[in-house]
């Protein structure tokens, strides 16, 4: 016994007990695989990669049996960015990346299969049509072909096309300064880019919150790492994934503390060059729906830092004054250039429908308590679990909270720096997503850029930095409530926030009496946690009760895939890359194959007349449409998804859904347009049109047809 426990013991025989940890890793994985995955969950294919996956997944839960867990996290917290930076090159070496582009899989040619057409781990979300159908399919298309990485193509649209602007995508241009997540499709090509761009975003958002959230605590880690799981796998980061706004919007705050904290001037330097990415690349978004609303939510942050700062000594001088000048000026050189180069396409879509003309006024918001059902939406099915997203933020309590604590900590005026602009932010968000704004002050604030649903995120975030702060404030001398309040209120507060996400839902019937009964049992042991956060055995309980719920809610959204084969492998792809060799400049158009298809021929280098218009083809309607271009302009003005039947009816257009349009094309107009290819799921000639369509290809469902113009 003596010596089980001297061999048990954390601090001896570490050597043997990683040995040990390494083969029960391989083990477990072959389980894993053979006797759960393969049988359960994908019974298609087995993967060495996944076994490779899952081995490290499981040797470092492991670890966590022979070392000791201040050591352990101590050691990843001092080697953080070495770390990541290995986590990055594993990645790439495997070409793994959390896209849901193995959907086409079973969209076309389903007869053709390979174990690269599969999710290696979870499972592909059909609903992020914005990712794998579209945004992706663009990136993917700028390093195919002859000409790659032009800042104006001609492949998506089938006609010259800003790829740097709107569709944000890869290219050969200094602007690229402002996109550096996208450096590696440029510099190894589309595979290992898409690999490095999903990633090193998880990356960013992860360290970002992390060292932003260690400011705020005053460097408490364990705070910190839940705040970092509270934003990085809150539902709306993972569902919409890792937004860039608030990425680059947290990297902008430590950036600048950093300057200010900083005698060394090569760190300035460092700091100013850091900025000018972190500005330019928070300018390039362009989606003022969340850049705005964001803006306040980092300008709270902005005004506690600068206050700080300054009290705790900094001056600015002669030296700061021009380094600070020398970044505004290159980051002014930068939007020069951009407006040079974008400037028509900028005031393209600001004269569109939408988003051009959309104008705001907030309220009606519905998704501030979504929190409560959000952890159920990568397990149960969801309609629209994107929309429905948001931020694990338990408000309103850190606003009532930091109310309470100020009121009770009148002489703590240091902590007032930060309660005071966070909680005057929160409330001026509040109204606006609940009630909204009158019209001029909506257009004064530029709130009318943004939609109370995408203000949502920005409040939400907000409460989870102040929830942080407040975690990081409390202790066992601060003036609280009496224990007999303080463990009673979290039952009426869990009671109303409950009643809230029921009566608020977007999901009718999603929400049933088994999810309400699990979410107010996790949610009501948090909320108490909260509340008696001045005791820190209680704290340091909810931290990893609050870390757990984030991880159930957003760790498992998004799959884990291997390549880009599924868009380059399958059989009509060869096809594909043989004309497109041939014919470069050859026009293409989908025959009633919807925006997979379409969007998935952009991909391949071919220039495609209906893949989406992220920004309207006005040429190409006032060609098809003549003098009734204009009365029909609400149908083609905005952001539209294109699906094109050919037809013997008059050319017209349909709008199915609002960002859906529908082309009924007159057999006749095919030539106007200057159609070379017809890739369709029928055999056209059926239809008995007095025209020719010459059948160059037919493989598992699709044609492809080449029109015979001059008979």
């Amino acid at each position: 016994m003596e010596k089980l426990k001297h061999f048990i013991n954390k601090e001896n025989y570490l050597k043997t007990k990683l040995a040990i940890i390494a083969i029960l890793a391989i083990i477990l994985a072959v389980i894993f695989e053979y006797k759960f995955y393969t049988i359960y969950i994908d019974n298609a294919y087995d993967s060495k990669t996944r076994m490779i996956i899952m081995t490290m997944v499981f040797g470092f839960l492991g670890l966590h049996a022979i070392f000791k867990l201040n050591d352990l996290y101590e050691f990843i917290y001092k080697h953080r960015y070495k770390l990541a930076a290995g986590f990055l090159l594993f990645v790439m070496f495997f070409k793994l990346s959390g896209s849901s582009i193995v959907n086409f899989n079973d969209q076309f040619q389903t007869e053709t299969d390979d174990n690269r057409f599969h999710s290696l781990l979870g499972f592909a979300r059909m609903v992020r049509t914005d990712e794998w159908a579209t945004s992706t399919m663009y990136i993917l298309s700028q390093g195919v072909g002859n000409d790659q990485f032009q800042y104006f193509d001609d492949e998506l649209r089938g006609t010259t096309t800003d790829m740097f602007t709107l569709v944000n995508s890869p290219v050969k241009d200094i602007l690229m300064i402002g996109k550096p997540f996208q450096i590696m499709f440029l510099l190894l090509g589309n595979d290992y880019g898409l690999s490095f761009y999903w990633y090193v975003r998880l990356i960013a958002m992860l360290l970002g919150s992390f060292e932003l959230c260690m400011l705020l605590t005053n460097q408490k880690k364990r705070i910190s790492l839940c705040g970092m799981l509270l934003i990085t796998f809150s539902a709306a980061v993972q569902w919409w994934y890792c937004m860039d706004t608030l990425i680059w919007g947290q990297i902008i705050l430590l950036l600048l503390n950093k300057f200010m904290t900083t005698d060394k001037k090569k760190i300035k330097y460092v700091c100013a060059i850091g900025e000018i990415v972190a500005i330019t690349s928070y300018i390039f978004i362009l989606y003022p729906a969340w850049q705005v609303s964001f803006a306040y939510v980092f300008l709270a942050i902005f005004i506690w830092l600068m206050i700080q700062n300054f009290k705790q000594g900094y001056k600015i001088n002669k030296h700061d004054m021009a380094v600070i000048g020398v970044t505004l000026l290159c980051v002014v050189g930068l939007l020069i250039r951009w407006f040079s180069l974008s400037g028509d396409t900028i005031s393209a879509i600001m004269h569109t429908d939408y988003p051009g003309e959309r104008r705001e006024v907030g309220g009606g918001a519905t998704i501030l308590y979504a929190y409560f059902y959000n952890l159920f939406f990568p397990y149960k099915y969801c309609a629209n679990p994107c929309e429905a997203s948001s931020m694990l933020s338990f408000y309103p309590l850190p606003i009532l909270l930091s109310i309470v604590y100020m009121l009770f900590n009148p002489k703590e005026k240091k902590h007032w720096k930060f309660f005071f602009p966070t909680i005057v932010i929160s409330i001026f968000l509040t109204i606006w997503c609940k009630w909204g704004f009158p019209e001029i002050l909506a257009k004064c604030s530029l709130m009318s850029m943004t939609t109370a649903p995408r203000a949502t995120i920005a409040l939400g975030t907000l409460q989870i930095y102040m929830l942080i702060y407040f975690f990081g404030a409390m202790s066992q001398e601060t003036k609280w409530f009496p224990n007999v309040v303080a463990y009673g209120l979290p039952i009426f507060a869990t009671g109303y926030m409950v009643y809230q996400a029921v009566t608020t839902c977007l999901l009718p019937g999603y929400f049933g009496w088994a999810k309400i009964l699990i979410a107010t049992i996790l949610f009501g042991i948090a909320i108490f946690g909260i509340f008696n956060s001045n005791k820190e055995k209680i704290r340091n309980m909810t931290l990893l009760v609050l870390g757990g719920i984030a991880l159930v809610t957003g760790l498992a959204v998004n799959p884990v895939i291997r390549t880009t084969d599924v868009i380059y492998k399958k059989p009509i792809c060869t096809e594909f890359a043989k004309i497109r060799e041939q014919e470069p400049d050859a026009l293409w158009l989908g025959d009633d194959t919807g925006i997979y298809l379409n969007n998935y021929m952009v991909a391949n280098g071919l220039r495609t007349i209906d893949s989406t218009n992220v920004y309207p083809n006005l040429a190409l309607f006032e060609l098809l449409l003549g003098e009734n271009a204009q009365a029909q302009k609400q149908f083609y003005n905005r952001y539209e998804h294109m699906n094109i039947n050919i037809t013997d009816q008059e050319t017209h257009i349909e709008l199915p859904a609002a960002d859906n349009m529908l082309i009924w094309l007159n057999y006749h107009d095919i030539e106007k347009l200057g159609i070379d290819y017809i890739v369709a799921k029928n055999d056209i000639n059926e239809r008995g049109y007095d025209m020719d369509f010459e059948q160059i290809y037919e493989e598992d469902g699709l044609y492809i047809f080449k029109p015979v113009y001059g008979k």
